[in-house]
């Protein structure tokens, strides 16, 4: 099924190509956040239990809890995701939980790893050094109409034709998962090449 997001761009392959994961996506900090609604959810219910309030602050209350663990739940379902999945001609990038925006591969110059600061508004010292490991896509020059686009700022950026995967949403990066990345980058495109000069 395709997300709203994920229509941006017509398939030049097909809808039909079988998905290729490039990048996993990471659950666990969805997970901790889950874990936090359920024992603010517990303690709420428990709350109401004991001081018995009105049959409208108790059905608040438990629609609010039940609103608030269907959404970290589907948080969770969003951050467990691939982050890069090749289908044909096209890569799915999702960097929301909202959905994925798809992208030609012609467009895909190439992949490499990177880092930036922990703390997104602190700088290296600010953070006491720690950096948190990133996937940079570097996305070709001519495509302005891919420069940038809306993301959700915990799991990377899109901006100035850099689509950047933060490292805490996603599987471990390192440089091995980059080169890997770049080497399926490069036998796709190939392959793509050879079909359209077939």
């Amino acid at each position: 099924m395709t997300t709203p997001l994920a229509a941006e761009a017509p398939s030049p392959r097909g809808d039909d190509a079988r998905p290729e994961v490039w990048l996993r996506g990471n659950a666990r900090p969805a997970l901790v956040l889950l874990a936090a609604v359920v024992i603010v959810a517990g303690l709420a219910v428990a709350v109401v239990v004991i001081t018995d309030p009105p049959w409208w602050v108790a059905g608040a209350v438990a629609g609010g809890v039940v609103a608030a663990l269907a959404a970290a739940t589907g948080l969770v379902w969003a951050a467990a995701q691939p982050r890069i999945v090749r289908r044909g001609g096209e890569l799915e990038i999702r960097l929301s939980p909202l959905g994925t925006r798809r992208v030609p591969l012609g467009i895909v110059e190439c992949v490499f790893p990177g880092s930036q600061p922990w703390a997104p508004a602190a700088d290296a010292d600010d953070a006491g050094g720690r950096r948190v490991n990133t996937l940079v896509l570097r996305l070709a020059e001519r495509a302005a109409a891919w420069r940038s686009r809306p993301v959700a700022a915990a799991w990377g950026a899109w901006t100035d034709g850099n689509v950047v995967f933060d490292g805490r949403w996603c599987e471990p990066l390192s440089p091995d998962v980059a080169r890997g990345i770049a080497t399926r980058l490069l036998e796709s495109k190939r392959g793509i090449a050879v079909e359209d000069d077939a």
